[in-house]
């Protein structure tokens, strides 16, 4: 390989004791597009983090063009070429679009002064070659995951550099929004520059890729070209053992005890609003394109969105909720799409992060004992295989996917009668996918916690799902059960274009 524009040699990295990444050898060719895969905590980002500049490893080198290079920060290494795009957003919520995208290279007049009116202009340009709809005033704040998102990859590719990192591009993304992204990175490659692909979407990789790493417990399994490998090689390279079956086998002996009833849940005037209902151990999915409502809906049944209007009953008596606290006092618990921003306390422990919901039962005499929340908090380390050196790990050290776990066990703790969890896969690799659909099963069908879901893996919703609502417009679209379910049954609803907008269930 002539062409080498980035190589990394033995790189290693350790966090206090735990090993990241061991002896890593890893190279990318100009025009190149390299798929980076493993399991969380693989250290796919710790690798990435080091090249761009956040991380500085611990022993090995990494080459740039044939030369040795060591960054202290991200400036230098996009001085060098280098951009990343995190799977985490680092924006900043109260600063508009075009102020987040050009933020710390401000464009400026002659005269010195900012010049809004050109980063408003580039920003518009550079949302338009990828088909974004994006106001360049809007607060970030204003805008859904999905719309950051976008945010998050027009600052990576507003920079002109040789190498741009993508951590779990798509993840919040629409089918639309994802052909957009492949035919940029595609009009990217062809200008010879070369784009770093980090996702657990096997379908897109195969789809995208010239070649592809698999990394396992910080350690280079191989490198191959994507023409060489199956899905089912890669997999078994990422988890060391062949998976037959990613989901669990279905389980259709549903109760007929109603524990939540839905009426005129309607999201803003003029729409026609939702009727639903949820019974005792089933899963039921929420699913529709981005922006259609499913966001919003969950939302209202937590408290944390006003909808125009809704009525609810809970085990068979009207219930108001008004806010998070009364939903948990109704035995309601959400997971949210927003680990960063809502979900945890990155800067604390595991245990304090899991202990959390319930520190006031855990208090003795008046005092909070740390090792009842440890107690508490191993529990559930070990049911969801939170992979951490003890329970006193900060949670921002940990990785994406395990991070996941840990809100999950956060939201477990209290017990709930009613689950609500928005995207509870997004950015997990395929081991860990399994691990929550064993125990979204195990949650549902064996202590007869009742799940509401909104997802928009359609692979996901249909083999993980008892019954399907696809939202569209503010409104329930179609019902279908699980086991009856098509993913182009599904996208016909999503879309609005079935002839007869029903699917017998």
């Amino acid at each position: 390989m002539e062409n080498l524009v980035l190589e990394t040699r033995n790189i290693c990295k350790s966090f206090f004791k735990n090993e990241v990444l061991i002896n890593v050898n890893f190279s990318c060719e100009a025009g190149e597009i390299h798929s980076l895969v493993g399991e969380n905590g693989a250290g796919k980002s710790t690798l990435m983090r080091i090249i761009s500049g956040v991380y500085t490893a611990s022993s090995g080198e990494y080459l740039i063009n044939g030369e040795v290079r060591h960054f202290n920060n991200t400036l230098e290494a996009q001085q060098a070429g280098i951009s990343i795009m995190h799977q985490e957003f680092n924006l900043i919520p109260y600063l508009t679009v075009y102020e987040n995208i050009f933020l710390g290279r401000q464009l400026l007049k002659k005269g010195g002064s900012i010049d809004a009116q050109a980063m408003r202009k580039q920003t518009m340009e550079l949302a338009g070659n990828l088909d974004i709809k994006l106001d360049p005033n809007s607060l970030v704040s204003e805008l859904s995951v999905a719309q950051q998102q976008m945010i998050e990859i027009l600052k990576a590719i507003s920079i002109n550099t040789q190498i741009i990192i993508m951590d779990e591009p798509t993840a919040a993304l629409t089918i639309a929004e994802v052909d957009s992204l492949f035919n940029l990175i595609r009009k990217l490659k062809a200008e010879g520059r070369t784009i770093i692909y980090i996702s657990h979407r096997l379908n897109e990789i195969f789809e995208i890729s010239d070649r592809i790493t698999i990394l396992k417990d910080g350690a280079t399994m191989g490198t191959k070209r994507i023409d060489e490998v199956t899905k089912d090689d890669v997999v078994s390279m990422m988890v060391g053992r062949p998976v037959d079956n990613i989901f669990p086998e279905r389980d259709r002996l549903l109760s007929t005890d109603e524990v939540l009833k839905v009426e005129n849940l309607v999201l803003k005037k003029d729409q026609e609003g939702m009727c639903f209902s949820l019974k005792r151990g089933e899963l039921l999915c929420l699913t529709g394109l981005e922006g259609q409502g499913q966001r919003e809906a969950i939302r209202s049944l937590f408290g944390l969105y006003r909808p125009f209007s809704i009525e609810l009953m809970i085990n068979g008596q009207k219930a108001q909720i008004k806010s998070p606290a009364s939903a948990k006092k109704r035995g309601m618990l959400f997971l949210t799409d927003d680990r960063k921003a809502e979900g945890l306390f990155l800067d604390l422990e595991i245990f304090s992060n899991i202990a959390f919901p319930i520190i006031q039962k855990l208090k003795k005499g008046g005092f909070i004992f740390r090792s009842a929340e440890r107690n508490a908090a191993q529990e559930y380390m070990e049911k969801l295989n939170v992979k951490a050196t003890s329970s006193a790990q900060y949670v921002k050290t940990l990785s994406g996917g395990n991070q996941q776990k840990v809100l999950l066990g956060k939201c477990l703790s209290p017990k709930p009668n009613i689950l609500l969890v928005h995207e509870p896969t997004r950015g997990i690799d395929v081991g860990a996918k399994i691990e929550i659909y064993d125990l979204l099963k195990a949650l549902t069908k064996e202590e007869g916690i009742s799940v509401i879901m909104v997802s928009s893996d359609l692979l996901e919703v249909i083999n993980v799902s008892d019954r399907i609502l696809v939202v569209y417009d503010g409104k329930i679209n179609g019902e279908v059960m699980g086991e009856n379910a098509t993913e182009e049954g599904l996208m016909r609803l999503a879309t609005n274009i079935m002839e007869d907008n029903t699917i017998a269930s």
